[in-house]
């Protein structure tokens, strides 16, 4: 199978070019969490929406872009979480450190499955879903563009934290919590707390 046919490769593009577009806007202050939020609003409705109508343009995306077992859930509920991720990561960290940990959203992840998929030999020992050779190019890549905004002690832990709790299945009542919410979460989490107590 050709992997630049395969839908989760088109995904991971699509998760990488929606952020890379998001952090321009936030950076550069075009979007702040007020408009955030109302984005994060309209998406819940349009999803909501979508389940009894057609869409045009968001029937294209879930068409083309939604995996087959997450039919019939909430759709567009990857890019819901990773906006309600960002949100709060904007909300419960100082700027730099917010920017940092969307940051590391938009390309651990990615990164890190799209390299598992295609070079991983090592299966990880806390998801065996998952490779060893994915985590560590996503946290190395995740570090990197994150150190525009942190030091790189920062940028480095919190890529691994991240990279760490995207490994992980955590379940709430029996809810499992996205990856894309976590991740923003765990990885500003971490940054927040090396400054706070060690730095």
């Amino acid at each position: 199978m050709n992997i630049a046919n395969s839908l989760e490769f088109k995904r991971k593009i699509v998760h990488i070019l929606i952020g890379i577009m998001a952090i321009l806007l936030i950076v550069y202050e075009v979007i702040g969490s007020l408009i955030i939020f109302i984005i994060l609003i309209a998406g819940i409705f349009f999803s909501f929406l979508s389940l009894r109508f057609r869409l045009p343009v968001l029937s294209f995306f879930l068409d083309n872009f939604e995996r087959k077992e997450e039919k019939g859930k909430l759709p567009g509920r990857a890019i819901i979480f990773a906006i309600v991720g960002s949100l709060l990561a904007l909300q419960l960290f100082e700027r730099n450190i917010a920017l940092a940990s969307i940051v590391i959203l938009i390309f651990a992840d990615p990164i890190s499955h799209l390299v598992g998929k295609n070079l991983g030999k090592t299966k990880s020992f806390l998801d065996k879903r998952k490779n060893i050779e994915g985590h560590i190019v996503g946290a190395i890549v995740s570090s990197l563009f994150a150190m525009f905004f942190v030091h790189p002690v920062l940028a480095i832990a919190g890529s691994l934290t991240a990279m760490f709790f995207e490994s992980v299945i955590i379940e709430i009542q029996k809810i499992e919590l996205d990856d894309n919410l976590v991740i923003p979460l765990a990885a500003g989490t971490a940054m927040f707390l090396i400054v706070s107590y060690i730095i």
